[in-house]
């Protein structure tokens, strides 16, 4: 029998269609929304700031605000897991 949080990451991993023919994309969505907190950002947004935060930490700019917003925002697509 499969665990809770295992159909969860079933689910979030999506296909390329679904067997109702939505995009998996959708449903990826949808089953993002309905992840516990942690869940949710591990998968959409640590990936990312981890990244961010490591190079930010190197560089130590004068505006890390300004400096970090405009990383995540050069940087978005290689991240992006259908969640934009």
């Amino acid at each position: 029998m499969e665990s809770e949080a295992e159909s969860s990451d079933v689910k979030a991993s999506g296909g390329s269609s679904e067997s109702n023919g939505e995009p998996s994309t959708k449903k990826q969505r949808v089953d993002l929304a309905g992840l516990p907190t942690r869940q949710y950002l591990d998968q959409t947004v640590v990936p990312i700031l981890l990244q961010a935060v490591m190079q930010l930490n190197k560089e130590r700019p004068g505006d890390p605000i300004e400096w970090l917003a405009n990383y995540l925002l050069k940087n978005k697509a290689q991240y992006s897991n259908g969640t934009s």
